[in-house]
């Protein structure tokens, strides 16, 4: 498959080959998110203060072991071997790429993402350039939401999603099954 690239990322969409099976997402050792108060500035996203009144606990979700938000990861030689090339199907510089699973009730509320850590690592002061990209990992459950502005966004999967800056979006997990997906991070040249 070619590489996808655009000029501007905001709002797209598309499919790439599945090359990755339930198990090698659903067998990683995943540990909770810690939780989010509304008083913290240093979870990486803006949202309004009162989404944390009115969802409370459900904002949460579970990120794998080996990765530890604004730490660092050192992502294991099994998982770099599936990923990395899913990564690699994507035309951004300087990309990473985090794995996420929600469980039935988990929710991230509207929000803008601020990149911190990217950012500062990457010495971008543009948020503007920073490109996210949701890859679903499997087929969703009724329920299983992402919504990029007004948009919702759905599909089987191989199915991505991209958004750039400071784009509103949110997820949710209203479904009875576990939600993976893949989050890729990149800036545009």
């Amino acid at each position: 498959m070619n590489t996808v690239q655009h000029t501007h990322w905001n709002l797209k969409h598309g499919e790439i080959p599945v090359t990755w099976r339930p198990v090698d997402y659903e067998a990683i050792q995943w540990i909770p998110l810690p939780p989010l108060e509304a008083h913290e500035t240093n979870k990486g996203f803006r949202a309004h203060d009162g989404a944390y009144q009115i969802y409370g606990e459900r904002i949460s979700g579970w990120t794998p072991e080996f990765q530890q938000a604004g730490v660092g990861t050192v992502v294991p030689e099994s998982i770099a071997a599936v990923f990395d090339p899913v990564r690699d199907l994507f035309g951004l510089d300087r990309m990473i790429y985090s794995l996420g699973r929600y469980s039935p009730g988990q929710i991230l509320p509207w929000h803008t993402d601020l990149y911190p850590t990217y950012r500062d690592r990457n010495n971008i002061d543009d948020v503007g350039r920073v490109v996210r990209i949701i890859v679903l990992l499997h087929d969703p459950a009724p329920g299983q939401q992402l919504w990029i502005q007004d948009q919702f966004c759905g599909g089987r999967a191989g199915s991505w999603f991209s958004w750039q800056g400071a784009t509103r979006h949110m997820a949710a997990n209203l479904s009875e099954q576990d939600r993976y997906m893949m989050q890729i991070t990149g800036v545009v040249s």
